[in-house]
């Protein structure tokens, strides 16, 4: 039996090949010219794995192979950071726990939580880069500008004692929103319940966990630019990660074997991650309509009532900062917190208004439009043979190779490219292409072969396919994620290409480098940044979420 992932009403996302009853695909295909359809799909697969081999060969290029990996791992600074990426795996589960329970929780009391769903899931659609600086700014130490110091003072919450809750927490305010709103989809599905604790029957969630499992856990292990930016330079020793720490390899020496090591190391861990959350999310069951128990006890409802208000506070809190802080002058901004009404006004906006943000937008537009467009238009055909043309061991091979390039670490390949296309930002949207072409093929793969089909279209033409409404949430779900995420981006351009290539974040960073005069202007340029993703986001949200479960938009 092969595993494979199970989603609400039928969808799966296999992990490898499996035999197909009823065939969606005729063993005696016949007419090479269908495969020519892959071929843009495969020159940005070759793209993405050619340099990515290249980094393999250099990772074993020590005397006996083995070389570069001991000197990784007998490193006290490559062994630290490899613990650091263990903790973020593990604050990923705490998240997972907490996104469940706030999920089950959110069944009671309904109307409150259909809003606060919406709230909770507006940061995911902000980039790590401006959830780390405006965290920053929560816990700046000189209590006249950080909220939190202001609140509790005497207490070094950028110190090495408690950086790690503050990273914690602009993680949590990222991802819990996206952990909770797809585990409330699976628990709609009303599946059934799973293990009994006591008197407590927790209600299944269904194979969708798989999903938030996987994307969660990968996230915290390559987390890179929250740290960056987040954690002061001075305690950059306690906080660095695998990912940082090959930065810092690739930049401070000629070296190419070690860190061509680690980022073979990051890889397999996040190999292993996907494993696990493939495999477990494999062990789904098939839906049974289980209504959730009435009537809701009083109690129960208050506990809702009161996580709901407690998560309302936490969420809208870091929004309050980030905009406050700027509608304040630079000036203002850095010698007060955004409580103060000294210094309110649009000086910071229309500071970089006049420098750097309107051309910074438009070269991130001109980056993310095209490697949107360019990832749709490979992915539904190449999603396409693999549901319906390739023989059924090439589409179960190609499924596992796109499962493990889906979560491949940009270190992976950033070394080679970032000789080749440094400077050139049309290339630098063929990278983001081909780093999110396997995930949207898989969503589109899985809708593909979800939906209903009759006995005389058991492989219907490709302009067939969209005739049919099952598709579109999934291609809604992966044209949005792929903009938002590129958008957004800080690794990509900051590994592979340079300022230019990934205006908005990196801009935002070297103005973030020095929080004490520049808070004004970071927070004036994250708001104006954010705005376009968030709006997209929200807009079409309840439909990514049925491209991403299978179910239908209601």
């Amino acid at each position: 039996m092969s595993p494979e992932i199970r989603v609400d009403d039928g969808l799966r996302l296999e992990v490898s090949g499996r035999g197909v009853a009823g065939g969606l695909r005729s063993p005696g295909m016949r007419g090479g010219w269908n495969y020519l359809l892959g071929l843009p799909a495969v020159v940005l697969l070759v793209l993405l794995m050619t340099p990515m081999a290249w980094t393999l060969v250099l990772a074993l290029s020590a005397p006996w192979g083995a070389g570069n990996f001991v000197d990784i791992l007998t490193d006290p600074d490559a062994l630290r950071s490899i613990w650091h990426s263990v903790l973020w795996v593990v604050i990923g589960a705490v998240l997972l726990v907490a996104g469940y329970a706030i999920a089950v929780l959110s069944r009671v009391v309904s109307t409150l939580w259909r809003v606060l769903l919406y709230l909770m899931i507006l940061p995911f659609g902000v980039s790590a880069m401006v959830s780390g600086a405006v965290f920053r700014m929560i816990f700046d130490p000189n209590g006249e500008r950080g909220t939190a110091s202001a609140l509790v003072g005497g207490v070094t919450w950028l110190g090495p004692d408690l950086i790690w809750w503050v990273l914690g927490s602009a993680f949590a305010w990222s991802w819990l929103g996206f952990v909770v709103v797809l585990f409330r989809a699976g628990l709609d599905a009303n599946i059934g319940f799973g293990r009994r604790f006591g008197n407590l029957r927790l209600p299944r969630v269904g194979p969708v966990s798989a999903i938030v499992v996987l994307t969660v856990l990968v996230a915290a292990i390559r987390v890179f630019d929250l740290v960056l930016i987040a954690a002061p330079a001075s305690i950059s020793g306690d906080v660095d990660v695998i990912g940082l720490l090959w930065w810092r390899m690739t930049t401070g020496s000629t070296e190419t074997g070690a860190p061509a090591a680690l980022a073979v190391l990051l890889f397999a861990v996040v190999g292993v991650l996907s494993l696990f959350g493939t495999r477990w999310g494999g062990r789904g069951t098939q839906p049974v309509a289980v209504p959730m128990p009435e009537p809701v006890s009083a109690r129960t409802r208050r506990w809702s009532a009161g996580i709901g208000v407690l998560v309302c506070l936490m969420w809208t809190l870091p929004l309050v900062v980030l905009v406050g802080t700027a509608l304040h002058t630079p000036a203002a901004a850095g010698t007060g917190g955004w409580w103060r009404l000294d210094g309110f006004g649009f000086a910071s906006l229309a500071s970089v208004a006049d420098t750097w943000l309107w051309p910074a937008l438009t070269r991130s537009l001109s980056i993310a439009v095209p490697a949107t467009v360019l990832v749709v238009a490979c992915a539904v055909p190449a999603a396409y043979l693999l549901t319906w043309r390739l023989p059924h061991r090439t589409a179960g091979a190609l499924t596992v190779l796109l499962g493990v390039l889906a979560v491949a670490p940009v270190q992976m390949y950033a070394g080679p490219l970032s000789h080749l296309l440094a400077g050139t930002p049309a290339l630098i949207s063929l990278v983001h292409a081909a780093a999110g072409l396997p995930f949207a093929t898989l969503v589109l793969r899985a809708a593909f072969a979800a939906a209903p089909r009759t006995v005389t279209d058991t492989r219907p033409a490709l302009d067939a396919v969209w005739r049919r409404g099952r598709y579109r949430p999934a291609l809604v779900a992966v044209s949005v994620l792929e903009f938002v995420l590129v958008w957004n981006d800080f690794i990509v351009g900051f590994l592979i290409g340079g300022p230019a290539d990934s205006p908005l974040a990196l801009l935002l960073w070297g103005e973030a480098r020095q929080f004490a005069t520049s808070a004004g202007t970071v927070a004036a340029g994250a708001v104006v940044s954010a705005l376009i993703p968030v709006v997209l986001l929200l807009g079409t949200w309840r439909t990514v979420v049925a491209g991403l479960t299978g179910r239908t938009v209601g």
